[in-house]
């Protein structure tokens, strides 16, 4: 680390008042955990490359991830909560591609509501002290009733994950709904591959097609898996 911003003691003061421990992980990470598990909106704007051994690798574009695969490979016990302090790295339309973020991760108190609650007074407290004079506003909401309604509304597993991925970002929800209303037509693939595939049915599909074959008189090692 070259530089920090200016607040940085008053954020690491803070951090240190609020039981944390302070954490570093490297600039450089395995992009694969930040392709599976982030949105759609993170995953265009990571920086990639690749390692001499074919390995995809990432500039971090956020601390969380790294933070609890870091937890985990460590098996430190817990309750933890780590503090972190750095850059990140993120393709933006306007603004730096480089800059700093600050945070805690809450990870393995047992009273779930204490741990919300504990991590928005975090939050709030570490805004309030990064812009002094503004007013706050704080908007709550539960990705786990979120999902449950998706669930309940039947919704194909792809469309239930998009939208379960775009929780929290209205312009990223929006886009999703108006493309569930008018799905785009896919003239390529015949029903009801079509449909298998837009569902996302892997089981389904390669049963469909196992059968096909097998009616075709085609041996299934004549195929890939």
């Amino acid at each position: 680390m070259t530089r920090y911003p200016a607040i940085a003691p008053k954020i690491l003061k803070l951090f240190a008042e609020r039981g944390t421990d302070p954490v570093e992980v490297a600039v450089l990470q395995p992009a694969d955990p930040f392709l599976d598990m982030a949105g759609e909106d993170l995953r265009r704007r990571i920086f990639l490359t690749e390692s001499e051994t074919g390995q995809t690798l990432c500039l971090r574009p956020e601390f969380t991830i790294p933070v609890c695969l870091d937890h985990i490979s460590s098996q430190a016990g817990t309750p933890r909560r780590y503090a972190y302090l750095g850059e990140v790295f993120r393709q933006r339309r306007e603004g730096q591609a480089e800059f700093f973020q600050a945070g805690i991760e809450d990870l393995g108190e047992k009273n779930t509501a204490v741990a919300d609650a504990r991590s928005v007074a975090d939050a709030h407290a570490l805004l309030r002290l990064a812009l002094p004079g503004r007013e706050l506003k704080i908007t709550l909401g539960d990705q786990t009733i979120f999902e449950a309604v998706l669930a309940a509304l039947g919704l194909p597993r792809g469309w239930r994950m998009r939208l379960a991925r775009a929780f929290g970002s209205s312009d990223m929800l929006a886009t999703a709904l108006a493309d569930l209303a008018t799905p785009p037509r896919n003239n390529s693939l015949a029903e009801p591959v079509a449909s298998l595939v837009t569902d996302g049915d892997a089981g389904r599909l390669a049963a469909h097609i196992a059968a096909g074959m097998e009616e075709a008189g085609l041996s299934p090692s004549a195929g890939r898996t």
